[in-house]
């Protein structure tokens, strides 16, 4: 999917010039170079749009001025980027990935209707292939997704409820589907304020806080194929969480997106599969489904049903494997949630 898709969805003609009378933001002469400062498929995105809100979830990010490297595109966003490094300070969690202007560092380059930031993942020097990083409003859960900013928007669009516009206006927005909006976030901080809520609905629901439309379908999409096609029985936990939440960072725990083994990424590297099988002993099975602090995260699978089955990690260098004898994949989650990252 590109830029045209969402004209499409959007009903627009063509790409059009941005409706911001005088402004030269975007304009072929204010040194992009076709993509080499951002992604092509952005630049013509953002000039085929006016200002708004799109499918009552997601903005795109707009510099007041043109500009002609990544500096002056990430300026606006520097203390959005402040506050999400100091929120993961106070709770000893590292980013998935550092922050432009570091080698392969995230950029914003959009927000949500929840307040949570859209990004690229620059790893790939290619910026065609730069893939999307969305995190919530608190920055506890990050999403993976392999897809561009115009793809993620096509998606958004797709999958937007209905009777949800496909853009409006701010204005149109804050006198409509605004209202939507915060009281989603009031039901919302209402069930995560039950003492005693369960650990499936606490995540369940933190991964619902994001708000956009399609990430259920894409974690479902996943989820459905590497059942039918690997596994002929997981964790129920495990199973309902990750119908909802496509793969990334959960409170500092990396959780590997579902998928096929050996399925491959655009550029044929293999993407990591989860769970991921690791015989111990004759009797005893590891499967992975994620990393800790550096650890391989899983469970130790022997005797009993998956229910049974409770998590486990492993040294980085192979010396030692711990059971945690109380804790699931969901409670464990839980656990580093409410602020105990405690692997004990």
């Amino acid at each position: 999917m590109n830029h045209l898709d969402v004209v499409r969805l959007l009903g627009l003609d063509a790409p059009v010039p941005a409706q911001e009378s005088g402004s030269e933001e975007w304009s072929k002469d204010s040194g992009y170079g076709g993509g080499q400062v951002i992604p092509e498929d952005f630049e013509l995105l953002v000039q085929a749009m006016q200002k708004g809100m799109i499918a009552g979830s997601v903005v795109l990010t707009r510099p007041r001025f043109a500009v002609r490297s990544l500096e002056d595109f990430t300026e606006d966003a520097a203390p959005r980027i402040a506050s999400m490094e100091a929120s993961l300070r106070n709770r000893d969690h590292d980013l998935p990935l550092p922050f432009f202007p570091n080698p392969g560092g995230m950029v914003p380059w959009g927000r949500t209707a929840r307040d949570g930031v859209l990004l690229w993942d620059t790893t790939d020097p290619d910026t065609a292939n730069w893939t999307t990083v969305l995190t919530e409003s608190d920055f506890q859960v990050w999403l993976d997704l392999p897809f561009s900013a115009s793809e993620f928007t096509a998606r958004v669009l797709m999958a937007r409820p209905e009777g949800i516009p496909a853009f409006e206006t701010m204005e149109e927005y804050e006198s409509g589907t605004f209202w939507n909006v915060y009281e989603d976030i009031r039901e919302t901080a209402t069930a995560l304020a039950i003492r005693d809520i369960g650990a499936v609905e606490e995540i369940v629901t933190r991964v619902r806080s994001i708000g956009v439309p399609g990430i259920r379908q894409y974690a479902e999409e996943l989820l459905d194929r590497a059942v039918s096609e690997s596994f002929d029985a997981l964790p129920e936990d495990y199973l309902a969480v990750m119908k909802e939440f496509p793969g990334g960072v959960i409170a500092g725990v990396r959780v590997f997106p579902v998928a096929q083994d050996g399925s491959s990424g655009a550029d044929g590297v293999a993407s990591p599969a989860a769970p991921v099988l690791r015989w111990l002993d004759q009797d005893r099975l590891f499967l992975q489904w994620g990393e800790v602090e550096g650890r391989a995260a899983g469970w130790l699978a022997g005797k009993g049903t998956p229910q049974d089955w409770r998590v486990a990690y492993i040294e980085p260098d192979g010396s030692a494997l711990t059971c945690l004898e109380d804790q699931t994949f969901a409670t464990f989650l839980q656990r580093r949630l409410r602020g105990n990252n405690s692997l004990f």
